[in-house]
């Protein structure tokens, strides 16, 4: 028993298998992807927030620097600041040492600003001349050796003016080891002279600790793990920290590997020889100090998230994993019972009988396989019944073809009658009668058309002017019209029966006015658009419809044609004209759905109370969308 239900060629065990091994690799294959990429966007996040680290602190840096840098150069370059520095003095004349000392203060400090920034400025020159102001204030004399002995001012008079940055030393002129790094530059009294000096503007090391320190605190404002920054300068020498100590080694390394790439920021891959592991380094290399920044942080610690969602995502693979078998197992312990049931019902099935007769439902609980043999057979029932109705809906559709063959011989007998009446009217003279027939006829034959689904503007324009042909011929000279039209528009294509019905309704509304009553059609091309103005001189549109009108710009609803009034049966000139209408129209209405749903929003409709009097009514559209319809749109246009 046990070997038949676990037999590899059951259904049942290859739907556990089969479907099993495919969710194990799908589940397996997106799992390794979405691992992957999780970690190779928090690598690269981390690595550029290591990058975007160094950058801050270079970009701190240069900032102080340059500020030190320009204030040093407005200095050398002042007159004033050179002439009394470069004054021979007396040694032994305090007062007059005191007054020199206390003007170089007012131009110093003119030139820093109210603040003295936490700055120390010093000027000295090549004979043992000294003055200093800022963090402390002095000035007198110094061994005229002293300055051999400071490396730093011999590679700034080397420079020639260029300006030098200082490793971190002490104060070389106030004891008490202050740890500093100065800014220097070689100046002179004037253009050539053998008179030089050299300006020194020193910034306490623990300022620039300062403003290095946000780059190894974390949002919450501790500590970063693991997080170290180095500054060093074109030579690799240690800027920060002044004694790097054990990770000297490891800083030289960073900083060579760092030296070799040729963008000026950036991160890359790092080894750290003294622990022999990987790290990730983010470095920026300034342009005005000269300096190096990297921030280095060990890859372990780095990924440290990334290895803790790595664990977290294994396990719930795994439980996802364990789950999916199960569940696989009873699904195909459930489906293959059922299977059988039908196989029986569908090789009763036959054209001849729709009917299975093999399966006869039960009270017992049905599952979902049960259930659809029960479906199935019901639907064999619905589609003999949907076979009858559809063979007696296309009996039904062959009458009604029949029926629309027949109603065509209808308009041939009335093109005929009225060609009759035609013949008749001109045997006898009357040349009203046989314009009215000939008008009539152009007319008919162009509504009762089929042809085609959309008719010119010269087609609207011909059929208009029959109208109003018949509608002078009734009215004689109460009516006046004129048609001004640009040629040009005559081949563009438009839905049928647009323009026409506005001008019945000139006529129906606009004659509650004395005559004559003149009615204007005017068409005109603009580059790719149309527009067709059609004006009366009835009484014009009601307010409230005009209101109606703006606020629902894409459908109207119902009421008498236009949304004029009717007259009440008053006769010409008697009645209200348009001024009491209820709504705006279906006619209306019709050919304004008709221009939006062909031309979207480029279709043109506007109705307006010109100042002049009467009503005006302009359409349009766009020439180069018209022959892009669509069957459908065809259909909507009612074309």
């Amino acid at each position: 028993m046990l070997r038949e239900r676990f037999h590899f060629q059951s259904i049942r065990t290859k739907l556990f298998v089969t479907y099993s091994t495919l969710i194990i690799g799908i589940v397996a294959l997106l799992s390794v992807a979405f691992y992957a990429y999780a970690a190779n966007m928090l690598t690269d996040r981390a690595s550029e927030n290591l990058f975007r680290s160094a950058s801050y602190a270079s970009n701190q840096l240069d900032a102080e620097f340059g500020f030190m840098d320009s204030t040093a150069v407005k200095m050398i370059f002042s007159k004033k600041i050179k002439e009394l520095f470069f004054t021979e003095l007396d040694p032994n004349d305090q007062d007059v040492i005191f007054q020199n000392q206390r003007q170089l203060n007012e131009m110093v400090y003119s030139i820093m600003g109210p603040s003295a920034l936490g700055w120390q400025v010093n000027l000295f020159d090549m004979n043992g001349r000294f003055y200093g102001t800022g963090s402390y204030s002095k000035s007198g004399f110094f061994p005229a050796d002293k300055m051999k002995g400071l490396a730093w001012a011999q590679e700034t008079i080397e420079l020639g003016g260029g300006k030098h940055f200082s490793l971190p030393h002490e104060d070389d002129w106030e004891p008490g080891g202050r740890k500093v790094v100065s800014l220097s530059r070689l100046f002179m009294l004037d253009l050539g002279s053998s008179q030089q000096g050299i300006i020194e503007i020193q910034m306490n090391y623990d300022k620039l600790a300062r403003l290095i320190a946000p780059v190894t605190v974390d949002p919450s404002g501790g500590r970063t793990p693991g997080t170290r920054i180095y500054i060093l300068n074109e030579r690799g020498q240690f800027v920060y920290p002044s004694d790097p100590g054990d990770a000297s080694v490891s800083a030289q390394a960073y900083w060579s590997a760092a030296s070799k790439m040729t963008g000026p920021y950036g991160s890359l891959d790092c080894r750290d020889p003294e622990r022999s592991r990987s790290d990730v380094c983010g470095y920026s290399r300034s342009d005005t100090t000269g300096w190096t920044v990297i921030v280095a942080q060990s890859r372990a610690e780095l990924l440290e998230p990334v290895f803790a969602f790595r664990n977290t995502m294994l396990a719930g693979v795994v439980g996802l994993l364990l789950l999916t078998l199960l569940v696989s197992f009873f699904a195909a312990k459930g489906l293959t019972n059922p299977i059988k049931v039908m196989h029986a019902s569908i090789r009763a099935l036959s054209i001849e009988n729709l009917q299975p007769t093999s399966v006869r439902e039960t009270n017992k609980g049905l599952n979902e396989l049960e259930l659809l043999d029960i479906s199935f057979r019901r639907m064999c029932v619905r589609l003999k019944d949907s076979i009858e109705e559809a063979l007696a809906s296309r009996s039904n559709e062959m009458q009604a073809r029949m029926a629309a063959l027949q109603a065509q011989i209808n308009p041939h007998f009335l093109y005929n009658t009225i060609t009759n009446i035609s013949v008749m009217a001109e045997e006898r003279g009357q040349d009203d009668i046989v314009l009215v027939c000939k008008n009539l006829s152009r007319m008919f034959r162009y509504i009762l058309s089929g042809s085609s689904e959309r008719a010119t503007l010269g087609d609207e324009f011909d059929y208009a002017e029959n109208y109003l042909s018949l509608m002078q011929i009734r009215y004689a000279s109460l009516l006046e019209y004129t048609i001004d039209v640009d040629e040009a528009l005559r081949e563009v294509h438009v839905p049928k029966l647009i323009v026409q019905p506005i001008i019945e309704n000139c006529i129906k509304h606009g004659i509650h006015v004395q005559p004559p009553w003149h009615i204007r059609l005017t068409g005109r091309r603009h580059g790719n658009r149309w527009t067709i103005e059609i004006r009366d001189n009835g009484t014009g549109f009601a307010e409230g419809n005009l209101d109606v009108l703006r606020l629902r710009p894409n459908g109207f609803g119902g009421g008498e044609e236009w949304g004029q009034g009717q007259g009440k049966e008053q006769g010409p000139g008697q009645g209200q004209g348009r001024s009491d209408g209820a709504g705006i129209g279906m006619g209306l209405a019709n050919i304004a759905e008709r221009l939006r749903l062909l031309y979207g929003g480029q279709a043109v409709f506007e109705l307006s109370n010109p100042p002049e009097g009467g009503a005006c009514v302009v359409i349009g559209g766009a020439i180069a969308s018209v022959g892009a319809w669509t069957s459908d749109q065809k259909e909507m246009t009612g074309a």
